[in-house]
């Protein structure tokens, strides 16, 4: 049987390459932009401006460093906590 922080752990994780993965899509007339990164917007995939159709990146590299270690952080302080507060 699986313990409660491996649960922890498996669960964090998949939040992690779900936050990092997860684009969302933002509409404005005559622009169409895919926002990738939670909690900081690290990423954003230009699709359509005014002038057309584009495919451009534009990565913020800091931001997206700071993102994987505040969910690596996470991954490494949720399983203490859940140990902690399950033999209460």
């Amino acid at each position: 049987m699986m313990s409660r922080a491996e649960a922890t752990r498996i669960t964090v994780a998949v939040f992690t390459v779900v936050a990092l993965t997860y684009g969302r899509t933002v509409t404005y007339p005559d622009n169409v932009h895919v926002i990738h990164g939670v909690p900081f917007r690290w990423g954003v995939h230009q699709l359509v401006t005014i002038a057309g159709p584009v495919d451009q990146w534009t990565v913020n590299v800091t931001l997206l460093a700071l993102d994987i270690a505040i969910w690596m952080l996470i991954l490494l302080i949720a399983p203490i906590l859940a140990r902690r507060f399950s033999a209460e």
